[in-house]
């Protein structure tokens, strides 16, 4: 798979290189990404140090494939995280102590599906 192009960002992100330990979050993003009001939430432990959330995709009903948007802008940055990028998806990173909700929002795009793209934001609860 190929990683992340990083493009036009509000903040920095972290590329997340090594494969890691990733928290177990649950949640799901929703719907409404195709019309730029994508809305997910998750939910994650407190003292856990990351939480992955998979890509957004491009849907083709008609041929029955799902493509991941890997190519992301962050257009709204957390108040009380940071944000990173892995092959396994967007990777949300709590502050240190932060329990509370905390949003993120992205633009999500991918050469194979051009001249489209998907947005919208993530609430992530930290317990």
């Amino acid at each position: 798979m190929r990683m992340s192009r990083l493009s036009a960002l509000i903040v920095p992100l972290v590329l997340v290189l090594a494969p890691a330990a990733y928290a177990d979050c649950n949640g799901g993003l929703g719907r409404g990404w195709a019309s730029g009001k994508g809305n997910g939430q998750f939910e994650m432990r407190m003292g856990e140090s990351s939480c992955v959330i998979d890509y957004p995709a491009f849907i083709d009903d008609a041929n029955g494939t799902r493509t991941f948007a890997t190519e992301l802008a962050l257009t709204r940055a957390p108040a009380n995280g940071k944000i990173g990028v892995s092959p396994q998806g967007i990777v949300y990173m709590p502050s240190a102590g932060f329990a509370g909700q905390d949003k993120f929002c992205i633009r999500n795009t991918t050469p194979e599906v051009r001249g489209k793209t998907l947005s919208g934001c993530v609430t992530v609860t930290v317990r």
